[in-house]
C-alpha cells in the first residue's frame, strides 16, 4: 500500500541547502502538460517561422536575376495593357457613330394640304384638233387692210405649237410620294447619353491607375474625381 502510494507521488527536485532535513524546497513546481504542449509546440513553430524565413530568402539571392527580369517584364505588360484601356476610353469619348440609314417608305399627302403653286411660261402643243368660235374678231389682210366680222369659227389643226402662260396652284391630296434613298448620319459621342457613362468609366481607370503609376511608369495619369454613386 505504501509503496502504491509512492509511485503515485510527482516528482520534484529539492535544493540541497535545505533549511532543515524535515523542511525542504522545491526548486520549482512541475508544469501541467497542456503548458509543456503549447511550450512545445511554440518553440516547433518558431523553428518552422525560421526555416521558412531563411528558404525565402536564399530563393531570392538565387534567383535575383531572374525574378528581376520577370518584374520588369510584368511591370511592361501592365504599362501596356493599361495604357492601352486608357486610349480605348478616350477614344470612345471622342468617337462619332458614322452610317447611312435606308429608307424605302411610301409617303401620302393625303390631308397634308400640300399645295405647288405655278407661275411660269410654257409652251404647249395641240394634240388634236381645236374649233374656235370668235365674236368680234378683226382679221388683219395686210397693207392696212383690216376684216371685222361678227362672228367667226376656226380649227386649230393637231399639232399646232402654243404659247401660254400657267399661274395656279396644284393641291396634292392624292398624291404619295415614294421615298427611296439613304440618309448620312454623323453622330459625335460627346453629344448622346453615353458621353457621361464613357466619363465615368475613364475615371474609374484612373482611380484604379492612380496610386501605382509609379510602378506601371504611367506618370501623366492625374488624379480622378471621387466615384459618383447616384442614391
Amino acid at each position: 500500500m505504501a509503496s502504491s502510494q509512492a509511485r503515485r507521488a510527482p516528482m520534484r527536485l529539492f535544493t540541497r541547502n535545505s533549511a532543515g532535513p524535515n523542511d525542504p524546497q522545491p526548486l520549482f513546481v512541475q508544469l501541467p502538460l497542456l503548458w509543456k504542449a503549447m511550450i512545445i509546440t511554440s518553440f516547433a513553430i518558431n523553428l518552422l517561422l525560421i526555416g521558412l524565413l531563411v528558404g525565402v530568402v536564399y530563393f531570392l539571392l538565387a534567383w535575383r536575376p531572374t525574378l528581376g527580369g520577370t518584374l520588369l517584364n510584368a511591370q511592361g505588360f501592365a504599362r501596356g495593357n493599361v495604357a492601352e484601356l486608357r486610349d480605348v476610353v478616350q477614344q470612345l469619348q471622342a468617337a462619332h457613330i458614322r452610317t447611312n440609314i435606308p429608307l424605302d417608305q411610301p409617303l401620302p399627302l393625303k390631308g397634308l394640304g400640300v399645295v405647288v403653286p405655278v407661275d411660269q411660261e410654257t409652251q404647249v402643243t395641240l394634240t388634236s384638233d381645236v374649233p374656235l368660235n370668235l365674236a368680234g374678231a378683226d382679221i388683219d389682210l395686210g397693207a392696212g387692210n383690216r376684216l371685222r366680222a361678227q362672228n367667226i369659227a376656226l380649227v386649230l389643226p393637231r399639232g399646232t405649237p402654243l404659247n401660254i402662260a400657267l399661274k395656279m396652284n396644284i393641291p396634292l391630296d392624292a398624291v404619295t410620294i415614294p421615298i427611296k434613298l439613304n440618309v448620312p448620319v454623323d453622330i459625335a459621342m460627346k453629344d448622346t447619353e453615353l458621353a457621361p457613362q464613357f466619363q465615368r468609366l475613364g475615371n474609374v481607370v484612373d482611380r484604379l491607375v492612380y496610386p501605382v503609376r509609379d510602378v506601371v511608369d504611367l506618370p501623366d495619369v492625374q488624379k480622378p474625381p471621387p466615384p459618383q454613386v447616384p442614391k
